[in-house]
C-alpha cells in the first residue's frame, strides 16, 4: 500500500509539471495574439468583432430527419445495451 501511494504522489507531481508547462504555452499564445489588432474598424464606427455572427437557419424537414436519425441511433444503442 505504501508503494501505491507513493507512486500516487509521483504521477500527481509529474502531471502538474506537465499542466504548468501547458498553462505558460497557453499564457504565451494569448499573450502573442493579444499583440495583434482584434479588428479593423468600418466606416460607422463598428468594428467586425462586435457584430453578431449570422446564424445558419435550419429548416423543418432537416429538424425532423435529423431527430428521426437520432432516434434511430438512440434506439439502436439502447437495444445493443439490453443484449
Amino acid at each position: 500500500m505504501p508503494d501505491r501511494q507513493r507512486l500516487l504522489d509521483l504521477a500527481l507531481k509529474g502531471l502538474e509539471a506537465e499542466r504548468a508547462t501547458i498553462d505558460d504555452e497557453i499564457a504565451e499564445i494569448k499573450s502573442q495574439l493579444n499583440h495583434q489588432p482584434t479588428a479593423i474598424k468600418d466606416g460607422a464606427g463598428g468594428s467586425a468583432a462586435t457584430t453578431p455572427r449570422r446564424r445558419n437557419i435550419m429548416s423543418a424537414e432537416a429538424r425532423r430527419k435529423i431527430s428521426a436519425a437520432m432516434k434511430r441511433r438512440y434506439a439502436a444503442m439502447r437495444k445493443a445495451a439490453k443484449k
